[in-house]
């Protein structure tokens, strides 16, 4: 059965094929007005006019639109180019009519197409605007794929049946839309994200961190129910930047003020905070407790850096300057530093806050750094106290749980003894009773 299947499948499968790659051109009959416009030019003016013909098709669009009238009016005309100076002029004449007359085909085809496929044709263009050609290069490819398949059948004149197939690439190129909107708007941030995470961000600074994911993931949602509008789009990409850059720079700081403290053997905290009068804020505030639970412990410290982060704002705000919390610490006191320096010299600013407050307010910022400091190291003297009586307890219940075995021990040895006397016991022999008055006289008498 099979011997005589496979060849009359295979023949049917390559006359498909044939019938797909056949010419559109081959019923399209060169007019002689077709011929006319090239009659009275030299044969360069003709080669000329039809390349003008079909640069000005490209630009229309038909290469999408009508694909294969083009590129047959394409091939047409390097057939012309090629027999330039070696062909008739006739020859010339009739080739390039032959490309006019398929580019006017491919023009009526165009707007048919463009009646079929306004929708989708709507969604590539919102495509192109977001360059979803770069940032999703390969769902990209797959849609205008299928577009151009579908556009194919039209311009081949066998448009049955794909409506359904319509539907479903409407839906595919509008999630498409979306994910380059949202692709546009939040790599960066996205970007930045990952690169935190690696950075031991869940641990060392898991408040901002997770503040970052949820601004991220809001923009998301929002940007998938509205991606429309472009204002609320730029300005949620700008907000999911801001928390990215931010929790970035606090997991930096956590990360260089655990390396700049540390405990001594007592459990006690030793820091050191250099800050000059009306200048920088090197906090030095770092933590690494023996003994106690590592999250804990980094949490205390990114609550120094926001502390330290909420005391500059303040002063940046009172300045008139924009939220400078997603720059490092030392570039957001470089900021203000400059600020309050073009009051002092300028005379102009917030007359109810000058300078001297400013420089007031970090010394502030300091001391309850240093306070906060001094809070971690008594909380983590307590939680060594409860460290050490756990670990007390824990050696007295071994303690306890040795004597029981010890016990049990006992009990075993014991009952082996038992156990071995029982089997070793004699027998001991059976002895006879002496029968009684009745059981003798119940006796029978010999």
């Amino acid at each position: 059965m099979q011997s005589w299947r496979s060849p009359i499948y295979g023949a049917l499968l390559a006359a498909v094929l044939a019938g797909c790659a056949a010419p559109v051109s081959t019923n399209i009959k060169v007019s002689e007005a077709n011929v006319a416009k090239f009659n009275d030019l030299s044969d360069l003016s003709v080669v000329a006019t039809l390349e003008k013909n079909v640069e000005e098709a490209r630009k229309s669009g038909m290469p999408l639109l009508a694909p294969n009238y083009f590129r047959e009016a394409e091939q047409t005309l390097k057939e012309c180019q090629g027999g330039l100076g070696n062909k008739a002029k006739e020859v010339l004449v009739n080739g390039a009519a032959k490309g006019d007359a398929i580019l006017e085909k491919g023009r009526a085809v165009m707007g048919i197409v463009q009646y079929r496929f306004a929708k989708e044709l709507e969604y590539k263009a919102q495509l192109d605007e977001h360059n979803a050609a770069k940032l999703l290069p390969r769902e990209y490819d797959r849609v205008i794929g299928e577009l151009s398949g579908l556009i194919e059948k039209v311009e081949r004149e066998q448009p049955d049946n794909i409506d359904a197939k319509k539907e479903g690439l409407q839906k595919s190129m509008l999630d498409l839309v979306i994910k380059a909107v949202q692709e546009g708007a939040l790599r960066e941030s996205e970007t930045i994200n990952v690169e935190t995470e690696s950075d031991n961000a869940e641990r060392q600074a898991p408040l901002t961190y997770a503040e970052a994911l949820r601004v991220y993931q809001s923009a998301k949602d929002q940007i998938a129910a509205a991606h429309h509008d472009k204002a609320l789009v730029q300005r949620l990409g700008a907000e999911a930047l801001f928390a990215a850059h931010h929790a970035q720079q606090v997991n930096e700081r956590v990360a260089l003020l655990q390396t700049q403290l540390r405990v001594n053997s007592s459990g006690s905290l030793s820091s050191g905070v250099a800050m000059n009068a009306g200048a920088t804020t090197q906090a030095q505030a770092g933590v690494q407790i023996e003994n106690k639970p590592a999250a804990m412990d980094k949490v205390s410290v990114e609550m120094i850096v926001l502390q330290e982060e909420e005391r500059l704002l303040g002063i940046a705000k009172a300045l008139g300057l924009k939220d400078l919390r997603d720059l490092p610490l030392d570039k957001q006191v470089a900021e203000i530093r400059r600020a309050a320096e073009s009051v002092r010299q300028t005379g102009s600013g917030i007359a109810a806050a000058p300078v001297q407050d400013f420089e007031a307010r970090l010394k502030a910022a300091n001391e309850a750094i240093q306070q906060m400091g001094a809070e971690l190291g008594t909380k983590d003297l307590q939680l060594a106290e409860k460290d050490r009586q756990l670990a007390d307890k824990a050696r007295e219940l071994e303690a306890q749980a040795a004597l029981v075995a010890e016990k049990d021990e006992q009990i075993r040895k014991q009952k082996e003894r038992i156990d071995k006397l029982e089997w070793e016991k004699p027998a001991q022999p059976v002895k006879k009773l002496k029968p009684t008055a009745k059981a003798k006289e119940a006796a029978p008498k010999k």
